[in-house]
């Protein structure tokens, strides 16, 4: 809402007032208003943590052999704000490095310059005993929503969706800047408030999902976690940040709340300028973080050069709020299995970024697992991926997708249902750059229990797409695959028309009609419940979250227009997919085109990139990798 000064009518202000004591709103204009109806999106303009600049190394390590305890007793000693800096050269440890206290920086000297070879495990698990070579997490106890939340209430007031301002049966333990995540009790049947609208749900629900549960670490049958950050607590009214984004909360639900103490939650860690090699710990992950509140990875490159077990994740996230996954660089393994290997994988996060990341070589780079409300997946670069670049897994929604340059997307029914998800101005290539797949190959498919979609502003091209769509079933030539029940295992949900009856799409180009589509029935003005006016316009802003051209929106090899994708771009730089000019090359793209192989793995097939991200990008929000003058050096 714009907000009128005292120099306008004293009376409409009064007035104004009024109305947002009344009725809860967004507190400022959104770009997408007018296109995007209020109750289908939310504001994504505070994704991510505000990444500290810091510039006083209380450590400095040399390159050295052995466990990882040097590195891991300097992180432990350090001051706040202050920096663990890593010399250029090969750090080979045989345990995992613990990064588990806030307000510290971990950073190497670049991601082709500071290399971990990891090949032991961390010895915190920090309550999920998934192995894994680094910890971001400070062990300080469990607070894992499925069995250990070490505070928890009922939420008995302040349900509207975009309220400030929620009411609690009890605030034992909670502060100011506590990381709050909210619930409710899944829906019972499809769907609230009609037959065929909302449908949050486990998928031990009928009609739900068709293989496993899709809320590992949420609380049991509470698919439904937002994440909050505490801005004021006055008796038993807690004020919150960004605000409820669902239009669904509802007494009937039962909903709750719970955080946990100060000791356990991870705030203002950042881990940064270096590479992380586990190809060497056997099946083990990479990164997990662990409740963790602004805390970043970046610049950071993740290598995973051969295949060994499933459920081996790059970096995995589970009760992160307000994270940064941004600038870095991700590696392998390479495989043609549709196995559960994924590069990036979230749960129970919300409000977090993940930007301008290069993912090379995987089965899955982002998957979206578990519970996952209002996040931003923007700006990434997917190359040789078998699967779609991004998936939806497991249940959330409220999600934007922007900018990205994938073969395809994907919302899938395995483990949950989706809602109200927004991909706007990306540009999905099929094959041009990613092989081809065994089952989903349309540019968007979204199963049964995908709804209140928004597509806006895409280009869609790739020579193997030669029909629009496909409407309750497969068909790997479409443009759009809506309602399909798919193939997963266990007992298959229903196809799902309502998926293309609530989706939203607009000023979308594919190859197949050579055009941008402004067409009013395809937005869903007269549905029941969660309706969509056609816009007024066919004119798109240049970002739903940015406010304007980013820092770092530029290499050294070009600088793409601002925006780069979209019906409203002309002279597209993009030659390997069709795209009728409206797309350019991203950053992400620009940087792994032009940059190396690294000759310290000739045997990578593809070849790994020496990456780095201060030699890709714009300066302007790039973090200096300072040296460190007077520091004490360990070795």
């Amino acid at each position: 809402m714009k907000l009128e000064t005292k120099a306008a009518m004293r009376l409409g202000a009064w007035l104004a007032g009024l109305l947002i004591l009344a009725v809860p709103v967004v507190a400022h204009a959104q770009s997408w208003s007018g296109i995007i109806a209020r109750s289908r999106a939310t504001d994504w303009s505070g994704a991510g943590a505000a990444i500290q600049t810091r510039n006083t190394v209380c450590q400095t390590i040399a390159p050295y052999s052995g466990s990882a305890a040097t590195i891991n007793n300097a992180i432990a000693a350090c001051p706040a704000g202050q920096v663990v800096q890593l010399g250029a050269g090969t750090f080979n440890l045989s345990t995992g490095v613990e990064l588990g206290k806030s307000n510290v920086t971990l950073r190497g000297a670049g991601a082709s310059s500071t290399l971990l070879a990891i090949s032991g495990l961390t010895g915190r698990s920090c309550h999920i005993g998934a192995g894994r070579v680094l910890n971001m997490c400070s062990d300080g106890g469990g607070n894992i929503g499925v069995d250990s939340a070490e505070h928890t209430a009922n939420w008995t007031a302040g349900y509207a969706q975009g309220t400030t301002v929620v009411t609690l049966s009890s605030v034992t333990g909670l502060q100011v800047g506590s990381t709050l995540w909210l619930d409710q009790l899944d829906d019972p049947a499809d769907g609230w408030p009609l037959l065929g609208d909302l449908y949050i749900c486990d998928v031990g629900s009928p009609n739900c999902g068709n293989n496993g549960t899709g809320e590992s670490y949420a609380r049991g049958s509470r698919g439904l976690t937002e994440g909050q950050i505490v801005t004021a607590i006055n008796g038993n009214q807690v004020t919150i940040s960004p605000g409820v984004r669902m239009p669904s909360i509802r007494a009937s639900q039962s909903p709750g709340a719970w955080w946990g103490n100060a000791a356990t939650i991870m705030q203002n860690t950042g881990l940064e300028h270096l590479t992380v090699d586990f190809t060497n710990a056997g099946g083990a992950a990479g990164a997990f973080i662990i409740n963790c509140t602004h805390c970043w990875v970046k610049g950071v490159r993740f290598i995973k050069n051969n295949e060994v077990g499933s459920n081996v994740h790059h970096l995995f996230t589970v009760n992160a709020m307000n994270v940064s996954i941004v600038d870095n660089y991700f590696y392998g393994p390479n495989t043609t299995q549709l196995v559960s290997i994924y590069q990036n994988a979230i749960h129970v996060t919300s409000n977090s970024l993940i930007q301008n990341n290069i993912y090379h070589t995987a089965s899955s780079s982002i998957v979206l697992n578990s519970t996952h409300w209002g996040n931003v997946v923007s700006y990434n670069y997917f190359d040789n991926d078998v699967q779609p670049g991004i998936i939806l897994h497991g249940v959330g929604g409220m999600n934007l997708h922007e900018g990205n340059n994938a073969n395809n997307f994907s919302g899938d029914t395995i483990h949950g249902p989706h809602f109200f998800d927004t991909l706007f101005r990306n540009h999905h290539d099929g094959r041009a750059h990613n092989p081809s797949e065994t089952e989903t190959e349309a540019a968007v498919t979204l199963y049964s229990n995908n709804r209140f979609f928004n597509i806006i502003g895409n280009v869609f091209g790739a020579p193997n797409w030669s029909r629009y769509q496909s409407n309750l079933g497969q068909d790997q030539a479409a443009i759009y695959v809506l309602g399909w029940r798919g193939t997963g295992s266990g007992t298959p949900v229903p196809d799902d028309v309502n998926v293309l009856r609530t989706i939203m799409r607009w000023g979308n180009w594919d190859n197949v009609n050579n055009g941008a589509r402004f067409v009013a029935s395809e937005v869903p003005s007269l549905i029941g419940n969660f309706a969509n006016p056609v816009p007024g316009s066919q004119a798109l802003p240049a970002s739903f979250y940015l406010s304007a051209r980013p820092g770092w929106f530029q290499t050294p090899w070009a600088t793409p227009p601002w925006p780069p994708i979209g019906p409203d771009v002309t002279g597209g730089n993009v030659a390997n997919s069709a795209t009728g000019g409206h797309a350019y090359k991203i950053p992400a793209r620009l940087c792994f085109e032009n940059t190396g192989v690294d000759p310290a793995y000739p045997s990578s097939s593809p070849r790994i990139r020496q990456f780095s991200a201060g030699t890709c990008y714009g300066q302007a929000t790039q973090q200096a990798i300072p040296a460190a003058p007077g520091a004490p050096s360990l070795q």
